[in-house]
């Protein structure tokens, strides 16, 4: 039998960071700049954090408020910056790193450079003090791992700098009242379990809570006289008749597709939930930051 999930308190209001957290796939750069956006239009200021090359957020954000600022973390950059804090020097660290011998271990050292990543979104968050930080987080399962990791390190690591790495993030980005997590998925049965498992991975592993889950892409309801009206003119003769008939079976099976996923929407339990809707295009960040509002996600 499964595990039920634990169901986490709903707070008013998110957390001064929001890690954004999702399969791929589900639209979650799309809903974390929505986030971020909605945050700099209702605070003024708001910073939108990914990883890599920074393409992914200048798409998402095109055209979004003033006041919205977009920080692209590169992994390479952040362990340079751990490593100087960790020797006191930015040129120890980088004839450190730099060395032959060194860069292979550094490679292959587990959760070296997630923690080092992880750093640069604490500095981040501590230089822009009263500032809504939304962070676009990795795939699903490295998130996880990411999550877990300064509760791994404080308890397997002895007394040291490292140790302090974690006892920092631990104490300053990955708790209850500094992050609030939320989950972007989809109406399908099949997702929204694995959502729920990741709901409950991250509650037993990295002992947090989810916050939010945002259901992207719902299909809309239709108005209630539509089917009856194609069915009624589906009994005609003729063109018209044939026309409103091939009507009538596109808006049976929408009727369904939108029964299916609001029954789908029962697997992850009385959390809270914001559904934002499906679109025929690609919604902008202000799009998104709207839906987001109406359905008082954030």
């Amino acid at each position: 039998m499964t595990e039920p999930v634990p169901e986490p308190p709903s707070p008013a209001t998110l957390a001064p960071v929001v890690l954004v957290v999702g399969k791929g796939g589900v639209g979650r750069t799309t809903v974390a700049a929505g986030l971020a956006a909605l945050a700099a239009g209702t605070r003024g200021r708001a910073a939108y954090v990914e990883f890599g090359d920074g393409a992914s957020g200048r798409r998402a954000l095109a055209g979004a408020p003033r006041g919205l600022e977009h920080v692209v973390i590169r992994s390479a950059e952040a362990l340079q910056r751990a490593a100087a804090s960790l020797f006191g020097s930015s040129l120890l660290a980088r004839l450190v790193l730099g060395n032959f011998a060194m860069r292979p271990l550094v490679r292959v050292a587990p959760a070296v450079r997630e923690v080092a990543v992880l750093e640069a979104v604490r500095q981040v968050a501590a230089e822009r003090p009263g500032v809504r930080v939304v962070v676009d987080m990795p795939a699903t399962g490295h998130s996880v791992a990411w999550l877990r990791l300064p509760r791994q390190g404080l308890e397997v690591l002895g007394p040291g700098p490292v140790r302090e790495f974690c006892a920092r993030l631990a104490r300053e980005l990955l708790a209850p009242a500094r992050s609030s997590i939320v989950v972007v998925t989809l109406p399908e049965r099949l997702v929204l379990e694995e959502t729920r498992e990741l709901c409950a991975s991250i509650a037993q592993e990295a002992g947090l809570a989810v916050d939010r889950v945002a259901v992207n892409r719902l299909p809309a309801g239709l108005p209630p006289a539509a089917l009856a009206a194609a069915r009624t003119l589906a009994g005609r003769p003729g063109p018209v008749g044939a026309a409103a008939a091939a009507l009538a079976g596109v808006l049976e099976g929408r009727e369904a597709a939108v029964a299916e996923a609001q029954a789908a929407l029962t697997v992850i339990g009385q959390r809270a939930v914001g559904r934002l809707p499906e679109a025929s295009h690609d919604p902008s960040a202000r799009e998104v930051a709207a839906w987001l509002r109406s359905e008082g996600a954030a």
